[in-house]
């Protein structure tokens, strides 16, 4: 049995290795690059010596010797792509709704002198070993080739885990070219390829009259092993990325950023004030202005936001479901830090769901490995006026802690609001935090003038950032037990949590076209408590010739036009609180043209 063992295993072990090493490599500074890449040119040169050495001999040394040639020869063309030496004609990322055979063009171009690479050195490798025993190094090349293929179509054509986390940051533009579904038709045919070659090397290794055919057959074997199983963790929800996190060590944050939080209750609007400011700043000279990523997080476990704020001159981040820093402050802390170390951003807005416990998301800023990089941090919570009352009379606990950690508040919607509803909320909000700047807005717009009511608000400048011990003493002085430091074991015990407010979250497709007519009157109905308690919907449906974005915020019904990219998905999120899910489903499917009709 060691016979098959001791080659599986150290065939595992340099491929996982040298695949960290290589992402290692790759996230250092770009300084660095020119002599990883000579170093790694050093390698390729000794790799194809000693494959031409090796090729003569039928040991069972040469066998592990061949095969490691061939494995580190490869690495040359992985660290010569990534670093942006070697990559292709193009080094942009496509137009919006580009597609098709266009679309395939492009994406060839951005690599197509690391495929002419590729091929260049894989001549080399059967020139070197033409008509000789030793062919295992020559295969393990060929193998490798197979799997890079094979999983760069199937990336292309759409795959659930695209671990975009390991791309550097000078080929982000790679993202446009990568799709995000649950799975391709090209799939079935690559895993059952590599499975049936698979199945003849374990056969042949079985049968292997010699320690070296025996090892050379179970190398390859075990790499298309491993090919099968690398397809399968792009299909499946497994944190296969996880493998190779290490090789993230060497990435660094290296400038300071300011962060935006835009807090608010569900349905208050954040998405739409979070569209107006990043449509502010897409207006605005980007080497002013800076440049912009947003993290938006999700109650549910279909998220809505992070479409509505694409196309919005930023790059977006979207997080796992959730209520974002309590059940993922850690996810949130890492995933932060990951994405200023790759982005290099001058901002990052984050939007956390309408459940959101925000003081822990403040105390995330603080932990060591961003609070010396976080040169301002702004809170804007956003207010629904016509719903205000209601959601806190509910909610008044909630309403307190957002209010008292706020930069600013944004009194949104005052076109539904009377002055009379205005002051009261504004009155309101001051009591509960008297220093905070109050301000009015219409669709998430601010109003360029403050309604009279307000303009007798105090002095806080509008962009003065937080500093860390007058939030720990404002959030501690109103019972909030939080650390600021990086506590791990952080107990939370916050009435206002999503667990505790007692929502849960309801999420389908949406398949077909809709009648417009018959999803307004089911919208109304939610409104009106047909399906439950249900304190907000959100949802993107095909209606007509387009698509539409509907909700239901603060007991109000709306649907608007909406620009869907070409792989978008028709689904809606409901959120509130026993939720007839079976009879809102059958509704909405009513709501289709054809079923309308």
């Amino acid at each position: 049995m060691h016979a098959y063992v001791y080659p599986a295993l150290f065939a595992l072990f340099v491929w996982w290795f040298s695949t960290g090493a290589i992402i290692y490599l790759d996230n250092l500074p770009r300084r660095t690059f020119k002599y990883s890449v000579v170093g790694a040119s050093l390698v390729l040169a000794g790799c194809l010596v000693g494959l031409h050495v090796t090729a003569a001999n039928s040991t069972l040394k040469s066998a592990y010797e061949a095969f490691f040639f061939g494995l580190f020869a490869w690495g040359w063309q992985e660290i010569t792509f990534y670093m942006g030496y070697v990559t292709g004609p193009r080094k942009q990322p496509c137009v919006e709704g580009c597609g098709g055979w266009a679309h395939f063009v492009h994406a060839v171009q951005t690599s197509l002198y690391h495929e002419l690479a590729i091929i260049g050195s894989g001549l080399a490798i059967v020139a070197l070993t033409w008509h000789q025993p030793n062919q295992i190094g020559m295969w393990t090349f060929m193998v490798l080739w197979w799997m890079h293929q094979s999983a760069k179509l199937n990336v292309f054509f759409g795959v659930r885990n695209l671990n975009e986390e390991f791309l550097p940051e000078h080929l982000t533009f790679l993202k446009s070219f990568l799709k995000s579904k649950p799975m391709n038709l090209f799939f079935p045919f690559s895993i059952t390829i590599s499975m049936v070659i698979t199945t003849m090397l374990w056969e042949h290794a079985a049968h292997a009259s010699t320690a070296f055919t025996r090892s050379g057959d179970t190398f390859l074997a075990t790499m298309m092993t491993l090919a099968i199983l690398e397809h399968w963790f792009l299909v499946i929800p497994l944190p296969a990325g996880k493998l190779w996190k290490w090789g993230l060590a060497s990435r660094k944050v290296n400038k300071a950023f300011e962060v935006e939080i835009t807090a608010g209750f569900l349905g208050a609007g954040k998405t739409t004030y979070m569209r107006a400011r990043l449509a502010d700043l897409a207006a605005a000279d980007q080497k002013i202005s800076g440049k912009t990523v947003v993290l938006v997080n999700d109650f549910a476990a279909v998220g809505i936001d992070g479409s509505l704020l694409a196309a919005q001159g930023a790059d977006i981040v979207e997080l796992p479901n959730g209520c974002i820093c309590c059940s993922l402050r850690d996810d949130l802390a890492t995933q932060l830090q990951e994405t200023v170390t790759r982005f290099a951003p001058d901002r990052v807005l984050i939007e956390p769901s309408g459940v959101a416990d925000i003081a822990s998301l403040i105390g995330v800023m603080q932990r060591p490995a961003l609070k010396a990089f976080v040169k301002a941090l702004n809170v804007t919570t956003v207010i629904d006026a016509g719903a205000f009352l209601a959601d806190y009379a509910a909610l008044p606990a909630h309403f307190g802690a957002q209010a008292r950690l706020a930069s600013t508040l944004v009194i949104n919607k005052a076109d539904i609001a009377s002055p009379a509803e205005r002051q009261m909320v504004a009155e309101t909000l001051r009591r509960l935090n008297p220093a905070v700047r109050i301000v009015t807005a219409r669709y998430g717009r601010v109003d360029a003038e403050p309604v009279a009511v307000l303009t007798l608000v105090a002095n806080k400048p509008p962009h003065e950032a937080h500093e860390c011990d007058a939030l720990c003493e404002h959030d501690h002085a109103h019972n909030h037990a939080h650390d600021h430091a990086d506590d791990h074991a952080h107990e939370h015990a916050h009435d206002h949590a999503a667990g505790e407010l007692g929502f849960s979250s309801w999420t389908t497709n949406l398949p077909g076209i809709f009648d417009t007519d018959a999803l307004y009157a089911v919208l109304e109905s939610i409104a009106r408590g047909r399906f439950g308690d249900i304190r907000r919907v959100k949802g993107l449906a095909r209606c007509g010739a387009g698509w539409v974005n509907f909700d239901v915020a603060g007991g109000r019904p709306s649907i608007a036009a909406f620009a869907a990219t070409s792989d978008e998905t028709a689904r809606v999120v409901a959120i509130g609180k026993a939720i007839d899910e079976t009879k809102l489903a059958n509704a909405l499917a009513a709501c289709t043209a054809k079923q309308a009709a």
